[in-house]
């Protein structure tokens, strides 16, 4: 199913939820998913956050796109990926970049590199020399600070 099709669902779903049913989901998405880091886990599926909520995986959609204005695996990337960006931005971490990627919940290099450059845009291994560069030259510019993806 194309995208187009799916958002069209999910917004009929949506509509057809409650708003008390609404935050409930926020509220299940926001402790499992963000708070839980269950998206570190690797293969931690939207059925199975639906299980864990209590729900189907089409409330669960019809939530995440309400509330974080993407689908279940870009909000699981974008996590993971501002996680690797921590990661990559504390001078004292030797791990290499692949084993920060399957800490924060990557199966493998390929899906990790083509996420970070769309979250990114610059590839994994210049943004961590840039950053590593720029804490110790420039502590406190803005220049390498995104804006946290934000929950609410």
């Amino acid at each position: 199913m194309d995208n187009n099709k799916e958002e069209l669902l999910e917004k009929s779903y949506s509509k057809r939820i409650s708003r008390v049913k609404m935050e409930k989901l926020r509220k299940g998405i926001h402790n499992y998913i963000i708070a839980g880091k269950r998206y570190r886990k690797q293969g931690y599926s939207a059925k199975q956050l639906a299980e864990d909520i209590g729900t189907n995986t089409r409330y669960i959609s019809a939530a995440i796109r309400k509330y974080y204005q993407c689908n279940y695996a870009e909000l699981v990337n974008r996590l993971r990926i501002e996680d690797v960006k921590v990661m990559f931005a504390d001078k004292e971490c030797t791990l290499s970049i692949d084993d920060i990627a399957f800490l924060c919940g990557f199966g493998n290099r390929q899906s990790f590199y083509l996420a970070f450059d769309k979250y990114v845009g610059v590839s994994p291994h210049h943004y961590r020399a840039a950053k590593r560069k720029h804490n110790v030259t420039e502590e406190g510019s803005e220049e390498f600070k995104s804006e946290e993806f934000k929950s609410e």
